[in-house]
């Protein structure tokens, strides 16, 4: 800022010699006096630091015990407690001489500043450093410890431009910038006043990290987690503090793309939506520019709405170039949240009234809270922002007409278990960049012609439309594979509940009672079994695999052959599941053709005298299990983690299914896995 306004500015960087293990017992109980810390605390803490001793041992000689009069404790609670009030009373007892820094605003900024052990004296002339200096000095002698000049550091700066003042303590001389650079709470200063020679730096320890982790032998898997856990955590530090570009963040998260596609096994035309977009599918890997972004609005709300008047009031303005800002950021998060509050709860997708979970208001959010919900805002303006360029891609965005499918988010657990080539088919097959015959046509010019029956072989065609690969059983194959798993969850839920006594009654749901004081809360009762099977205990099930299903005659009669048949002949209730693995975009589709299919068998039963319920059902070819099929699950009772367990080896199961299909495309034969 003095630069820029061409103001005068003095800055000392002071480095204590050992403070920590220096500091006198005495300094801290003047401390606890002037602060005026109860009697028995400073007693129990006195007789704490009085029981401290040690000895040095050194070959075969060990000293006696010796008492500590001095220093404090490194892994204590208490003794960064006491030092930060050690120090604060030599700050108050020095900058009284001096007058801080005046803002435009009329704020005075105090001429001292500290964090631990490491102070900075700001002043406007070199008289008042001096001054401040020599005062510093006097009273940190009085306390016992001092100051390496040599390890310390200036800047000065004259009407803008960077002046070599020279400022002296004990009669040695205070390196200048100008001499060497200045490193201050992990932030380092050059003569330039400039962040760009740290900038670079950051992008050489990119590189430099990326080339050791892909140098090493470990699988991709393995290295991307080295990456999201190892290295991103260590390049987010300098991107908070210096002032680094979304154009130098965008270099750099260019620079990762490579490696991690690389490192999973894709081409380098998937968009980086694919890596770190959260729609139907979503891996656990951050985005570079993302966290860039969440930092910065972070920092921009703890400077803006920092509780200390001082950190208020000379908040700088954060530079990140000119394509984005963060106090635009921070101010359109403020703005969405603030509107939401307004709105209120609003329900999203076609799932039912109270589904979707409440999110805290802004009004009634504490600070803290403030920032984390205005960095998840900032997270969904950029996921929006994702979407929007995924809309534009006719291919690889196709997933955005997706309707009705549950999203896919792959876990850390997951990635260990999955094969890398099932993972690399799985990603592709979402964005449409496999090597199919189109898309090698499309890049090389290559013949598009399917190996089975000469049509264009896109890789929807692949996997659910080729006519030769569907009269050789391969869907059919891959059906059944779906179909024996989701058969075996109600296989297991039907056994269990058949297995209950005949005349149990749901328990009553348990309520809240009042406490009253002395007794004990009682505890709360097991949940009911739920779900649409507990009105019965002699449920059968036919599932159509093996053997031709036939229809139950006391239901209906009927040459229909649905995939799978639950019946209880004492409630007289049947339920129809037809399973459907199709093409994602046609999920929709295939859910009212099926449901149209059984309409007249639902109604000749009811005709009957039972209750039918029609369930169609779909799993993704690409392993995403439609809504239909989770509401399925939920019906029979299946709920909670056995539902997400369920849900997960189906989608498995298909994709696995798929996964092989589409390794043996080029065969004329067909032979089942």
């Amino acid at each position: 800022m003095a630069k820029k306004d061409k103001k005068d500015l003095h800055v000392v960087f002071l480095d204590l010699a050992n403070a920590f293990g220096s500091v006198p017992h005495e300094v801290l109980w003047t401390a606890f006096t002037f602060f005026q810390v109860p009697e028995g605390i400073t007693r129990l803490v006195k007789a704490y630091f009085q029981d401290l001793q040690f000895c040095v041992t050194a070959q075969a000689s060990t000293t006696a015990w010796q008492h500590l009069e001095v220093g404090i404790m490194a892994g204590c609670t208490i003794s960064p407690l006491a030092f930060t009030m050690a120090m604060e009373l030599i700050i108050r007892a020095s900058r009284w001489v001096v007058g801080g820094e005046r803002l435009k605003n009329g704020l005075r900024l105090p001429p001292i500043r500290a964090y631990m052990d490491d102070m900075t004296t700001i002043t406007t002339t070199r008289a008042c450093t001096k001054r401040l200096l020599e005062k510093l000095l006097k009273n940190i002698q009085w306390a016992r410890m001092e100051i390496k000049p040599s390890k310390s550091g200036s800047i000065s700066i004259v009407k803008g431009q960077l002046a070599n003042e020279r400022f002296h303590i004990n009669n040695e001389p205070v390196p200048t910038i100008l001499e060497k650079p200045i490193k201050s709470l992990g932030r380092w200063y050059s003569a330039e006043l400039k962040d760009s020679k740290q900038v670079e730096q950051l992008k050489q320890d990119t590189i430099s990290g990326l080339r050791q982790i892909n140098s090493t032998a470990l699988p991709g898997k393995l290295k991307l987690w080295c990456f999201q856990f190892g290295l991103l955590p260590r390049l987010m530090w300098p991107i908070s503090i210096y002032e680094v570009t979304l154009s130098h963040a965008n270099r750099l998260e260019r620079l990762v793309n490579a490696q991690v596609r690389k490192w999973l096994g894709l081409p380098r035309c998937l968009s980086s939506i694919g890596l770190y977009g959260s729609g139907v599918l979503s891996l656990p890997i951050s985005s570079l520019v993302e966290e860039y972004k969440c930092a910065k609005a972070r920092l921009e709300m703890t400077l803006t709405e920092s509780r200390d008047p001082f950190v208020r009031g000379a908040a700088p303005t954060l530079a990140t170039g000119r394509k984005w800002k963060p106090s635009a950021a921070v101010a359109e998060a403020k703005t969405s949240l603030r509107h939401r509050d307004i709105v209120g709860h609003v329900q999203h997708g076609r799932n039912g009234l109270g589904m979707e979970a409440t999110t805290p208001t802004w009004q009634k959010a504490t600070p803290a809270e403030r920032r984390h919900m205005g960095r998840e805002e900032v997270r969904h303006q950029e996921e929006a922002a994702r979407c929007a360029r995924a809309v534009s891609q006719a291919q690889q965005g196709r997933w955005m007409k997706w309707e009705g499918v549950e999203r896919r988010r792959i876990t850390w657990s997951e990635l260990w278990s999955m094969e890398s080539s099932r993972l690399s088919f799985t990603i592709r097959a979402v964005y449409d960049v496999l090597p199919s015959p189109t898309n090698l046509h499309l890049w090389y010019g290559e013949e598009p012609a399917c190996p089975q029956c000469a049509a264009p072989a896109s890789l929807k065609h692949i996997l659910v439309g080729c006519k030769i690969s569907l009269t050789q059983g391969r869907y059919t194959w891959r059906h059944n594979q779906v179909l024996k798993c989701l058969a075996a969850e109600l296989e297991k839920r039907r056994v269990k509940i058949n297995s209950m006594p005949p005349n149990s009654q749901p328990v009553a749901p348990w309520k809240m009672s009042f406490v009253r004081g002395g007794e004990k809360r009682g505890s709360k009762p097991a949940p009911p079994e739920a779900g649409a099977l507990t009105v019965a205990r002699d449920w059968e099930m036919r599932v159509d695999l093996s053997q031709r299903l036939i229809f139950p005659s006391e239901v209906a009669v009927t040459n229909l052959r649905p995939d799978l048949v639950l019946w209880s002949k004492s409630c007289r209730r049947v339920f129809i599941v037809e399973l459907t693995v199709p093409w994602e975009e046609a999920i929709g589709e295939a859910y009212e053709r099926k449901r149209l299919r059984y309409a007249n068998l639902a109604a000749e039963a009811e005709g009957r005298g039972w209750s039918v319920k029609v369930w169609p059902v779909e799993v993704g070819c690409r392993g995403f299990v439609s809504r239909t099929t989770t509401k399925l699950l939920k019906e029979m009772g299946i709920r909670g983690q056995a539902q997400r367990r369920a849900v997960k080896e189906l989608a498995a199961t298909a994709e696995q299914s798929s996964h092989w299909l589409w390794l043996k495309r080029r065969d004329i034969s067909w032979a089942a896995k």
